[in-house]
């Protein structure tokens, strides 16, 4: 199945009332630090703290009726899985979630206070992954993948359509990259509207499996290791139809950063920003700050994918990064 940019659009219209429209702020104080003209996409205001809510409501409201009556099914770091929780709920659907033993506890929080049944599964995402399709197949639930998915990557391009919409001289975006699924629908929404604009990939230094796999020109395993951007760890499924080939056509460049500096980048964003980002989204910051000079554009839009990291962490990292 193609996706296109009436299925981005479509989604758009699908999902109001579930996700909400996020605004887009500009950062002054990063702007003056880097010389360019920033602004932050505030994904972290979404209902459920992360952009991923677009994707699961537009999966769960293609869904047929007797689809809907069974239930879903999901394996997720977090953020998937809460959102697909919250919609669940406000459709009276039950939602299995499956995680790993690497999931932090305030995610794994997030999702029971939604009232699903949460189950760990597996070491890591590709134990848990497994083990989590099994399940759907064999209790009759219809399996949504948290970044490989053909309704989930059109909700997720709804981002790229908010931030043109809003500023259209943006002329490049940094996208936190792990599955794929946010960078292939807003990708794929941005090239279509401006084929010229650049599209930034950042992950993490820790095993990071799509940008591995960008270089590479196939899938390639990687070991699920401890990371401040923990929503971005974990491998690609051999199976793979949509996020890893339209990643790979659409990605300009990709840049890796260290644990270091996504924190420095998330007692950044409190102190100067004032918003709260959780590890993932802070990589957007953490790659305008570390590769600037091989960064294109003069009007930047960084995507800050979520704010679910537990406040007693975060407060520890800005001690640690501002001395206080």
């Amino acid at each position: 199945m193609e996706i296109t940019l009436e299925d981005i659009k479509a989604a758009a219209e699908r999902i109001k009332g579930i996700a909400c429209r996020t605004p887009l702020k500009p950062a002054y104080t990063l702007s003056e630090k880097s010389g360019r003209n920033v602004w932050l996409k505030m994904e972290s205001m979404q209902p459920t703290g992360a952009f991923k809510l677009r994707g699961a409501a537009n999966a769960i409201l293609q869904l047929s009726p007797a689809q809907r009556q069974a239930g879903v099914l999901t394996m997720s770091t977090g953020n998937h899985g809460k959102a697909i929780a919250y919609v669940a709920k406000k459709l009276g659907m039950r939602a299995v979630i499956c995680i790993s033993e690497q999931v932090p506890e305030v995610k794994i929080q997030g999702m029971k206070k939604l009232g699903v049944e949460v189950r760990v599964v597996g070491k890591d995402q590709d134990e848990a992954d497994i083990q989590a399709r099994a399940m759907a197949q064999s209790e009759g639930l219809r399996f949504i993948s948290a970044f490989d998915d053909a309704g989930v990557i059109a909700g997720q391009g709804t981002v790229a359509l908010e931030v043109l919409e809003e500023e259209p001289k943006i002329d490049t975006m940094i996208i936190p990259l792990s599955g794929g699924g946010l960078m292939a629908g807003m990708g794929l929404a941005a090239k279509s509207l401006k084929p010229d604009l650049q599209l930034i990939g950042v992950s993490m230094e820790q095993g990071p499996a799509m940008h591995l796999s960008i270089q590479a020109g196939h899938l390639v395993e990687v070991e699920e290791k401890p990371s401040l951007a923990d929503a971005l760890t974990g491998g690609i499924p051999p199976d793979n139809q949509y996020s890893f080939p339209l990643c790979q056509k659409i990605v300009d460049r990709s840049f890796l950063v260290s644990e270091e500096s996504i924190a420095e980048a998330m007692a950044y964003a409190l102190r100067w920003e004032r918003i709260v980002l959780e590890g993932g989204a802070a990589t957007a910051i953490a790659c305008l700050d570390k590769h600037l000079d091989e960064i294109p554009g003069q009007n930047i839009a960084l995507i800050c994918t979520g704010d679910n990291v537990a406040i007693p962490k975060l407060i520890d990292i800005y001690r640690q990064q501002l001395g206080a």
